[in-house]
């Protein structure tokens, strides 16, 4: 995976929003559990614990096998159906999964099922049953924090177990030009990058273009292009030797700037979050 592409997928996860609509356990799906192929708003998960049936997702059809996790995405046509009276036991679920006003899977293309390994099955099964709990509670202020937490827990095991060469930027027409949008913040970074150049690098009026990156990311050009200078240089900070002044020039800031720019981001200063977020003292003497 290229550099650029890696951090566009890094900085994806770390403004995704999630949502929980249901979660259920189905002890054993129905018989006439299925439906034609078709898309919807949302996407799934499917933890399969038991029996047969069939998935379509797309063109590609399924034959789950129990302790596989399904991640379904939305906007994607889906069919399932039952193959025999040994019908599913799982775990499912409908969520909502959202870069700003795009859906994930607009963005990044990922494998529709991994292989659960068997040491993880009890801690994932943990998870769901919690779901399931968070999801039917009535105290609805706190319910939701506690079914988005799990969900980002589900969705992180999912990422972290699919091969890395399947995790890759789209290349659907609806989302290509949001994706150079953020790989050219990600590649021209060390440079003075302001909301007019990227405009222009796209030939779109700046107040046009303002508005449609705000349409899309739900935060402005500069908004967006700190906190991905912010988190790249909390990464140059725990695991590089380099200066405080190396790592602002590498985010295309002087460093008076951008010792305030991250205090206000993070409550304190570059060389004070070194020290705290020490990585096994790998970098060395700081300074």
């Amino acid at each position: 995976m290229g550099g650029s592409q890696n951090e566009v997928i890094r900085n994806c996860f770390k403004n995704l929003q999630m949502e929980l609509i249901v979660a259920r356990f189905s002890e054993r799906v129905s018989p006439n559990w299925g439906r034609p192929l078709r898309k919807d708003g949302y996407n799934r998960f499917y933890l399969i614990l038991g029996g047969e049936g069939r998935i379509q997702v797309g063109l590609q059809e399924y034959f789950p096998a129990p302790g596989q996790l399904y991640y379904l995405p939305a906007d994607t046509p889906l069919s399932y159906g039952t193959v025999s009276p040994n019908t599913f036991t799982k775990y499912w679920c409908h969520f909502l999964a959202k870069v700003g006003s795009c859906h994930l899977s607009q963005l990044i293309e990922f494998p529709y099922f991994i292989p659960v390994k068997e040491s993880d099955l009890p801690e994932l099964v943990r998870l769901f049953e919690r779901l399931v709990i968070a999801g039917q509670s009535e105290n609805q202020m706190t319910s939701s924090l506690k079914t988005n937490g799990i969900l980002y827990e589900i969705m992180s095991y999912y990422m972290d177990n699919a091969p890395s060469q399947t995790l890759r930027l789209t290349s659907s027409p609806s989302a290509f030009r949001t994706n150079e949008i953020l790989r050219y913040i990600e590649d021209h970074l060390s440079e003075s990058l302001t909301p007019k150049r990227l405009a222009g690098a796209f030939h779109y009026n700046p107040n046009y273009f303002c508005r449609y990156f705000k349409t899309l990311f739900h935060v402005s050009p500069s908004e967006y292009i700190n906190k991905v200078r912010i988190e790249k240089a909390k990464w140059l900070l725990t695991h590089s030797n380099l200066s405080v002044e190396d790592i602002a020039g590498k985010i295309g800031l002087e460093r008076f700037y951008f010792s305030n720019l991250f205090k206000k981001y993070t409550t304190v200063s570059p060389s004070e979050y070194r020290s705290l977020h020490h990585a096994g003292g790998s970098a060395g003497n700081r300074p």
